[in-house]
């Protein structure tokens, strides 16, 4: 009688259904509509420079320009101490500057027809069925707890939690590796000035 309550709970929220979790769909791992037919021609020539988001000494007229007005209102909002001296000043400057010409270069990547992540996980057929929670998963944990109650309260069986607790630091000495020791206590060897 309680596994059927078990298995009705497993599924059941305060009586609303806990929808099922469906399989993605595989993911487009390119923004090109069609496979080239040279592969090897196209690798074999890079379309960008990683030396392109390093910062340069010369400004680019892309890259917007910072003021100093600018950088203390940012350190303002971020609740961050304001700069002591001028080459302090000017090194957050070109920080910032570097980090917004890297943002810019992420923006101008073409990402025509590839989906958004929903999250950043393996999303592989594999890694989902790898991940599935099921009720054959749940079973041992379901079986360390009891119905209760007019209304079918769900509790922890209070002897498997002492069973449980019982074997926990059972063989640990926590004096092994104390250098000094005293009877039951550690000692601490305190400077004197």
């Amino acid at each position: 009688m309680a596994q059927k309550q078990w298995t009705k709970a497993a599924f059941m929220v305060r009586g609303v259904p806990i929808p099922t979790v469906t399989p993605c769909r595989p993911r487009a791992l390119s923004s090109t509509a069609s496979a080239p037919d040279d592969l090897e021609a196209m690798i074999s020539k890079p379309s960008w420079s990683v030396k392109s988001l390093f910062p340069s000494d010369v400004s680019s007229p892309s890259t917007p320009s910072i003021t100093q007005k600018q950088l203390h209102h940012l350190l303002r909002l971020s609740a961050l101490p304001i700069p002591t001296s001028e080459a302090q000043e000017a090194k957050m400057i070109n920080d910032l500057r570097s980090q917004l010409k890297f943002v810019q270069a992420i923006q101008h990547v073409d990402t025509e027809g590839v989906e958004p992540l929903q999250c950043i996980r393996d999303e592989t057929r594999e890694a989902e069925m790898e991940n599935e929670i099921t009720v054959a998963i749940m079973k041992d944990e379901f079986d360390k707890e009891e119905v209760v109650g007019k209304r079918g309260r769900i509790r922890r069986k209070k002897d498997v939690e002492r069973a449980a607790l019982k074997d926990v630091g059972k063989d640990w000495d926590p004096l092994a590796q104390a250098p000094k020791k005293l009877g039951r206590y550690f000692v601490v060897d305190t400077a004197k000035d």
